[in-house]
């Protein structure tokens, strides 16, 4: 049962690939911001899917419930199922399940690290926003956006066909340019894409507490 887990993080990972990348972190020309600001730190929850946003002061991590089965005949001798628990006879842990027929149904948070302020991480403020960047190769370069207010705070990324049009007029991209994208705007250029409402890719979360427990 311990693979499963595994598995799930790998599919996770491996999931998809960057439509868009740039060259260098963005905005070009802009220092870069040692820590994420005391108003954006705390524990936030999402509107698209309940999971857990913990930002601390370099450190963004997402905590996600994850649901999986196991059919009875699969688990390993050390295992017994008393009513609706899994217990370990050689630790004594004991798990909640569900029971469904011959299957076990069992939840597991798990921890992502999505973004930690070192070398292949950078953090930048623009314009009112934060910016992180997150190295994704040798030359290439996630970017997403930033915006705080009061409880609420957006996550913004780049894949639609609209922010890709945009990006491609505003640095004069090649028409046969095709995807993964990589673009190396000027910042006079990325400013224009923010002001032209770029990022459209928004997840929304609602601040729950001030307070932080990163996971290591």
């Amino acid at each position: 049962m311990l693979l499963i887990p595994i598995l799930i993080v790998l599919v996770l990972l491996t999931a998809c690939n960057p439509p868009v990348t740039f060259k260098e972190p963005q905005p070009a020309d802009v220092k870069n911001t040692s820590q994420f600001p005391e108003k954006m730190q705390g524990t936030y929850i999402s509107l698209a899917d309940s999971s857990t946003l913990i930002i601390s002061a370099k450190v963004m991590q997402r905590i996600s419930e994850v649901e999986y089965k196991t059919h009875r005949n699969d688990l390993d001798s050390n295992l017994n199922v008393v009513g609706d628990t899994l217990i370990n006879l050689e630790t004594g842990e004991k798990t909640l399940v569900k029971i469904d027929g011959d299957s076990l149904i069992s939840k597991i948070n798990i921890t992502d690290t999505i973004f930690q302020i070192d070398y292949d991480n950078v953090l930048r403020k623009f314009k009112g926003y934060y910016f992180i960047n997150i190295r994704y190769g040798k030359e290439a370069w996630v970017v997403k956006k930033l915006e705080i207010k009061k409880a609420q705070l957006t996550i913004s990324g780049i894949s639609t066909v609209e922010d890709i049009e945009k990006l491609k007029e505003i640095t004069e991209a090649s028409d046969d340019t095709v995807a993964p994208y990589s673009f190396a705007p000027s910042k006079k250029q990325f400013d224009e894409f923010v002001k032209k409402d770029g990022f459209t890719d928004t997840e929304a979360f609602i601040r729950i507490s001030k307070t932080t427990e990163i996971t290591q």
